[in-house]
């Protein structure tokens, strides 16, 4: 008797489960999603493609959040079962930047729906924006001849970096922009007026599916050069030798600094000092000189030369070089709109040269 009774029970409690299906009805599913991609964008825009082969899928219910607390509903239109269907969420409809798990679920007329269908997607925006760096210029060396620029590049910051678009005017007084995609290391830039600048922005793409490239904002690119700012300057001697032009102030700022019988100096009167005084006519940064001072032909005759800048309203050793024949030193930079020389004993200057770099 007591096993009749167990066997009896346990029938019971079965009976109730199927009762329990059947008070519910026949649960039927319609086919869910075939297969998802999805495309990011700015703001946080995401660009779907999605297949469905199920005929009877009317409508497609796209939830995500915690919870899956946001949806949204898409109608399906009549296609093959091949057909890419698209569907766009942006930040209208509460997608944030980050990473998002999204659930698709499709339904028929009769309100029967398919299993869940389960992505996951990633939408980028100001966050990914704000992050990314334009590729560094290491150096930028200008042939002066031919106007052209090779520039030489850090290293990529990132895998994600899609190339580099560089604006500059040519000599001509063109606008050209140049695009360098996967750049490497090194590029040349043609026939460019870089007193006019030159900038660049840095392109990247968050994802190889992107639908949007994302633009760094736009930099200048330094093309530093050497400049002699006493070139072809006013300037005034203390003394000269004579009133023969070849001897003249003027001559050690013409260019010409070549050691020959013929080339024109400056020359002081004899012993010393002499000063020379250059008008750069304009504020420079100034960080290296060059002199070259000698007779007959030759860097000779050595004299020791002060170089002086005009600071807070008054002359200030800068440098002092001794010894001078053939001469070129740096200096710690000062800035300033006047430079003075002042020999120690008489001097025969082929030329000076007063350097800045300068930043275009």
């Amino acid at each position: 008797m007591l096993t009749t009774t167990l066997i009896a029970g346990s029938c019971a409690k079965m009976n109730d489960k199927h009762d329990e299906f059947l008070a519910r009805g026949e649960t039927v599913y319609i086919g869910k999603v075939d297969s998802v991609r999805y495309y990011p964008g700015k703001n946080s825009k995401l660009l779907f493609r999605y297949w469905i082969s199920d005929p009877r899928a009317k409508k497609m219910i796209v939830s995500w959040g915690v919870n899956d607390t946001i949806s949204k509903t898409l109608t399906i239109p009549a296609h093959k079962p091949a057909d890419a269907l698209e569907a766009l969420f942006d930040s209208a409809d509460g997608i944030t930047e980050g990473n998002h798990t999204f659930h698709w679920v499709s339904w028929d007329d009769l309100g029967n729906k398919s299993m869940v269908f389960e992505t996951l997607a990633s939408a980028y925006g100001d966050l990914y924006q704000e992050k990314l760096l334009n590729r560094r210029v290491t150096n930028t060396d200008v042939n002066e001849v031919t106007g052209d620029i090779t520039v030489t590049w850090g290293n990529a910051s990132s895998t994600e970096e899609l190339g580099v678009e560089v604006y500059y005017t040519t000599r001509n007084n063109e606008p050209v922009t140049v695009y360098y995609p996967k750049l490497g290391n090194s590029s040349t830039l043609e026939n460019v007026d870089y007193t006019e600048g030159i900038t660049y922005t840095t392109l990247y793409v968050p994802a190889p599916t992107a639908i949007d490239t994302f633009f760094t904002s736009i930099a200048r690119m330094p093309v530093r050069k050497i400049i002699n700012v006493a070139l072809n300057k006013p300037v005034i001697a203390g003394s000269v030798n004579a009133e023969a032009a070849e001897q003249q102030a003027v001559n050690a700022v013409d260019g010409n600094h070549t050691a020959s019988s013929s080339t024109p100096r400056w020359v002081s009167a004899a012993n010393g000092p002499h000063t020379l005084e250059i008008d750069l006519q304009g504020t420079y940064e100034i960080s290296s000189v060059g002199m070259w001072n000698g007779s007959s032909g030759n860097y000779s005759n050595p004299v020791t030369i002060t170089l002086q800048a005009w600071i807070d309203d008054a002359w200030k050793d800068v440098h002092v070089a001794p010894n001078v024949t053939q001469y070129t030193s740096e200096f710690p930079p000062v800035t300033t709109g006047k430079v003075r020389l002042v020999g120690a004993g008489q001097v025969r200057l082929y030329e000076v040269e007063v350097y800045s770099i300068i930043t275009y």
